[in-house]
């Protein structure tokens, strides 16, 4: 594809792009990042992240990845569709794969993994507790009764807290568009400089998103998505600046000034994958199966290193992948993809009834 004269804006509408690919990767990447922690004892860092030179973590740039695209695809479908539309996909997005993902791990993993007798599981107050993480709110549950308390990790699915967020970004991206922000260019732009402005002084002054710490960075990731998107007709897509993005990213690791260009850099590098390189059309083999990795990797590695010994992370990558594969692709067919197409029936007009018939007498 020649792309040196593309912008973002002349690929809106185009189904052929990257991003199932992108996010299936981003998902593997926090899997990948996971099994240090979750399987070995001797807290082994992985290669990766020793390349970084402590800057950042594999980790932390699929998470923000995921959410400067996030923001970028979520912005498009409110702007477009309407409120009424938006809120519904999100919806049926998050929480039917969620809500069979924790149901799983409370009635399933649950009584298998415990050191507590059954019945005593079940009538602990953490069980059903855990259950309010199927609705992504913020103040996640992380444990179950007895369940992996001799792992190195206790979590039963420590990548919880980035729905949480997530979901609130959505709710305070539509309020904002209540208020008319997003009618034009320039009121847009001004209120996103105002927010990465203000978030980074006073983050914990911010409506709805202001409550943890940890969440800047996966905020500043969501608007950059934001930004991109209003501003998608003066982004021009092409491989020299991707280069360049590129060349930033490596050299900012470990310098003081890697949080000043990296998210942007990392950011463009990402849109210029989904859209400035080949297609790669994994929907129609596997369908959008990034997200069930990204809900499953967590438990199924616990569970891979409740009976794998010692401290080999990379066996325990590649064991947990297969497993982790096989429920995202159950999850897609059978929960989520199902869920989306209820949204048609459910925005379906309802036909007014027919009108009383009148006889002449």
């Amino acid at each position: 594809m020649n792309t040196s004269n593309r912008y973002l804006t002349d690929f809106d509408g185009r189904r052929d792009n990257n991003f199932t690919v992108i996010r299936l990767l981003l998902a593997w990447a926090v899997l990948y990042g996971h099994s240090f922690p979750i399987q070995s004892t001797k807290g082994i860092p992985d290669p990766l992240t020793q390349l970084f030179q402590g800057s950042t973590w594999i980790g932390a740039i699929a998470v923000d990845g995921f959410f400067a695209i996030s923001g970028f695809l979520v912005t498009a479908s409110l702007l477009r569709r309407g409120a009424v539309d938006y809120c519904l996909s999100r919806l049926l997005r998050v929480l039917p794969g969620l809500m069979v993902c924790v149901a799983l791990c409370v009635f399933v993993l649950g009584p298998i993994m415990t050191s507590l007798p059954v019945a005593e599981y079940f009538s602990h107050p953490k069980t059903l507790h855990y259950l309010s993480n199927a609705f992504a709110l913020p103040n996640v549950q992380w444990v179950l009764p007895g369940v992996f308390e001799n792992n190195p990790e206790t979590a039963i699915n420590g990548s919880l807290w980035t729905l949480s967020v997530e979901v609130l970004c959505y709710v305070f991206l539509v309020v904002l568009s209540a208020f008319y922000v997003f009618r034009t260019r320039i009121m847009a732009n001004a209120l996103l400089l105002a927010l990465f402005l203000f978030g980074a002084y006073f983050f914990s002054e911010i409506p709805l998103l202001g409550n943890n710490s940890r969440w800047t960075r996966t905020c500043l990731y969501f608007l950059l998505g934001v930004a991109f998107y209003i501003n998608r007709d003066l982004i021009l897509i092409h491989y020299r600046l991707a280069l360049l993005a590129l060349i930033l990213i490596i050299t900012a690791f470990g310098e003081q000034w890697f949080p000043y260009v990296f998210p942007a850099s990392l950011t463009y590098l990402i849109f210029y994958l989904a859209y400035g390189v080949k297609h790669i059309d994994l929907d129609k083999y596997l369908g959008d199966i990034s997200y069930g990795v990204y809900i499953y990797a967590w438990p199924v590695q616990q569970i891979v290193a409740s009976y794998l010994p010692g401290d080999r992370p990379y066996l325990h990558a590649v064991i947990a992948s297969i497993i982790v594969a096989i429920l995202a692709f159950a999850s897609w067919r059978l929960i989520e993809k199902p869920a989306l197409g209820l949204k048609k029936k459910l925005l379906k007009p309802v036909s007014p009834p027919p009108a009383p018939q009148t006889h002449n007498t």
